[in-house]
């Protein structure tokens, strides 16, 4: 059961109070932790320190307390700038175009891929719609939800696609409607994360597939060491006004099971460079071949993280 310390309110024109409320393990629903990080950073004309914790029984890693407006940095704060946005898409695109790749391999011949009907693919929090227009490109029927305006406003303009204004846990799309469902770098800003995967999992259709990425609990940890402990940097790395949860392979696909969903696998996912820092790149080009290095050495996932999961038959 959620907390509430305050009320929130759903949009501000100004920047919004600072409201916490405390929150127990959406993966075990235990509220028993222990600290894993520690993060100050500013949020609007504050400075706010955050404590992210794991789960002692399931080991699922969570900012708690939260922010209760924790989107308000995303819906209010958000780039509008043409030459940036299509900037961070150039860095995105090869992203894109493996996750869909990897969408492929996994998908089986008979999944709604003959004839003249189109698979169905909708991406969830699909920005300013740029994989959404690669996925059309590839022959899917697509429909994003995005519930900022302004993204949801460029891809609309800019693509031509069909995107829904909503906050997904407040949307209702009827079931057994999709092939494919992606959220790329969505779980982890979502309130209830498990809600949102037995959402999708009803929304697909039996054999459809599930792709997820998002930032992983041992990468960011690896960042804020290599960062806060032996550079003295204050930058940001778990990014806590926003990112609520940090899954392993382990949380991801015991939460994936409990959501009826089926996981086929679990990689690491390419280090993003789209920092204009050139000394932070390099950092994370060198900590990503290092952190390759060490896991074909371990067997062990320790960078970002994506999830392939499939419904099952019914």
């Amino acid at each position: 059961m959620t907390i509430q310390v305050c009320n929130k309110n759903e949009f501000y024109k100004t920047s919004p109070p600072v409201c916490w409320e405390y929150v127990p393990c959406n993966l075990c629903q235990k509220d028993d932790t222990e600290s894993y990080h520690r993060e100050t950073l500013p949020y609007f004309d504050k400075m706010l320190t955050f404590q992210i914790v794991r789960c002692r029984h399931c080991g699922l890693v969570y900012t708690n307390p939260r922010l209760s407006d924790h989107n308000a940095t995303y819906l209010l704060a958000g780039c509008d700038d043409p030459e940036v946005i299509e900037r961070h898409a150039r860095v995105k695109e090869p992203i894109y175009v493996e996750g869909l790749n990897e969408i492929r391999t996994h998908r089986r011949s008979g999944d709604n891929q003959s004839g003249t009907c189109k698979s169905r693919l909708l991406d969830i929090g699909c920005g300013h719609g740029h994989f959404l227009a690669l996925a059309r490109r590839e022959g899917f029927e697509v429909v994003g939800i995005e519930a900022a305006n302004v993204p949801a406003d460029y891809a609309v303009e800019n693509f031509d696609v069909s995107v829904m204004k909503q906050n997904i846990l407040e949307i209702d799309l009827p079931d057994e409607s999709f092939d494919v469902i992606t959220a790329w770098d969505v779980i982890e800003h979502v309130s209830d994360p498990k809600a949102v995967l037995q959402r999708c999992a009803a929304w697909l259709k039996p054999d459809g597939l599930l792709a997820l990425r998002f930032p992983s609990a041992r990468w960011q940890k690896i960042k804020a060491v290599l960062l806060h402990q032996m550079l003295s940097s204050k930058r940001a790395v778990f990014g806590p006004t926003m990112h609520l949860y940090f899954f392993n392979q382990d949380t991801i696909t015991q939460m994936c099971r409990e959501a009826g969903l089926h996981p086929i696998r679990v990689k690491t996912t390419p280090a993003e460079i789209n920092c204009e820092n050139l000394f932070l790149n390099g950092i994370k080009v060198i900590s990503d071949t290092i952190v390759r290095s060490v896991e074909l050495a371990s067997g062990r996932l320790l960078g970002n993280l994506e999830a392939y999961c499939r419904k099952g038959s019914r």
